[in-house]
């Protein structure tokens, strides 16, 4: 295998003009700082993110999908990747309370992205569009771009899960440019990427960063749901 970089979660492996994702068995929070491994995640992750990201392929999104492979791999199209993680936020909840007060769940008037700059040490600081321009990281139209879809993938998932009885508080994208420098829905989207809550139930990685239990029992309910999107 031809793995070109390896992070907390996932190892890319390059197939020439495409990648092959394989999501990992790692688990982690705050910065990396708190990190375990638990077996079956990488399979229960990437088969999510599969199932979200060819759910909204057919909803006009353009995501880096092309190919699931069991148990934890993804063919996908290969990106640069932009060094944001890109937050649609429904609810106020975890950094956003921390920052600006209120309480967590309490509805946003509108659906908010936040950017942050991808760095464990800088400890993802906040940027906004102009942050972006003058650090050379991406454009102001690339960033418009971005917001644009991310808030339409975001409000595409938010309709699915409600459809289940689920909310969807907040979740995290990762966007890169493909061959032709068109913007793409990348990275993962899965229990470790998003707030999901039903009735004060938590569904997602807050049961690992709270210690409340096995995070797997709850991702595997989630799993459960997107098996309604065919493969």
């Amino acid at each position: 295998m031809n793995i070109v970089s390896e992070g907390k979660t996932k190892k890319v492996e390059d197939l020439g003009t495409e990648v092959m994702l394989h999501f990992k068995d790692d688990i982690t929070a705050g910065d990396g700082a708190k990190h375990d491994v638990l077996q079956n995640k990488g399979a229960i992750c990437s088969e999510i993110t599969a199932r979200l990201m060819k759910y909204l392929n057919e909803k006009g999104i353009y995501t880096m999908y092309l190919e699931y492979l069991p148990p934890n791999k993804i063919r996908a199209r290969k990106l640069k990747m932009i060094p944001l993680e890109v937050i649609v936020r429904f609810k106020k909840a975890g950094s956003f309370v921390r920052r600006y007060g209120g309480n967590e769940g309490e509805d946003l008037p509108s659906p908010l992205v936040e950017f942050t700059y991808k760095s464990d040490t800088l400890h993802d600081p906040l940027m906004c569009v102009e942050h972006l321009e003058v650090l050379g990281i991406t454009t102001k139209e690339i960033a418009q771009s971005i917001i644009q879809q991310a808030k339409e993938a975001g409000n595409y998932l938010k309709e699915f899960f409600e459809s289940h009885s689920i909310e969807l508080w907040d979740m995290k994208f990762e966007f890169g440019l493909d061959l032709d420098g068109k913007v793409c829905l990348g990275d993962e989207i899965s229990p470790d990427t998003m707030r999901l809550r039903k009735s004060g139930e938590i569904f997602d990685k807050d049961i690992y960063r709270r210690d409340l239990g096995n995070p797997l029992e709850k991702y595997e309910v989630v799993l459960k749901l997107c098996q309604s999107i065919d493969l």
